[in-house]
């Protein structure tokens, strides 16, 4: 039978703080937590809506990007192309997004924004923007500045992998080629970059 003190002992080890070890010095790490903030954050605001982050990139550029093929929405956004095909099946459902054919390629089709998406997109582009600068008031404007321009860098760069792949398709390296999962859709765009390099 254990002891009282043991028994204590056991729910201050369960209860206590929790050791992140390494992890808060790893930037993916970091950037993860700073994505579950965000998209709490978005969620709240347009939840109701069935626009999820994803969702909302996509209107986005069908809106500046009238007769936007699937394909090229999908290399846009980083996303395989069964990603691009769901995003604009939920867009379709929800009455937002609608394909028409190609007058050039009739095997090809344009995505553009219903009456309904049109009207949607000003009242999401506002919610966005108010949850963009609530989301911000932790940071200076400085900060802010310095934070954009930072996360521009790093997401402008090619991936390590990327690089390593290309030396090694171009012989100076030896080894074999990690191979990504076509399901993440930064590793497909990854994957993608890498064969077509």
């Amino acid at each position: 039978m254990k002891s009282e003190t043991a028994t204590r002992a056991e729910r201050r080890a369960g209860g206590g703080a929790v050791d992140y070890g390494t992890l808060p010095n790893h930037v993916g790490y970091l950037l993860r937590l700073a994505q579950l903030r965000v998209w709490e954050d978005f969620y709240g605001r347009l939840g109701d809506t069935g626009v999820s982050p994803a969702l909302f990139s996509a209107l986005m550029l069908v809106e500046r990007n009238p007769g936007i093929q699937q394909s090229r929405l999908g290399e846009a956004l980083g996303v395989a192309r069964s990603g691009a095909m769901t995003m604009v099946d939920r867009l379709e459902r929800l009455g937002l997004v609608e394909r028409r054919a190609d007058p050039h390629d009739r095997r090809a089709y344009g995505l553009f924004l219903t009456r309904d998406g049109e009207r949607g997109m000003a009242e999401y582009v506002a919610r966005v923007q108010h949850h963009d600068m609530l989301i911000n008031q932790v940071l200076s404007p400085d900060e802010h500045r310095t934070l954009m321009r930072l996360l521009q860098k790093f997401t402008a760069a090619p991936a390590p992998i990327t690089q390593e792949r290309a030396r090694e398709q171009s012989g100076e390296q030896s080894g074999a080629a990690l191979s990504a999962p076509d399901t993440d859709s930064v590793a497909s765009r990854t994957k993608r970059t890498a064969q077509s390099g």
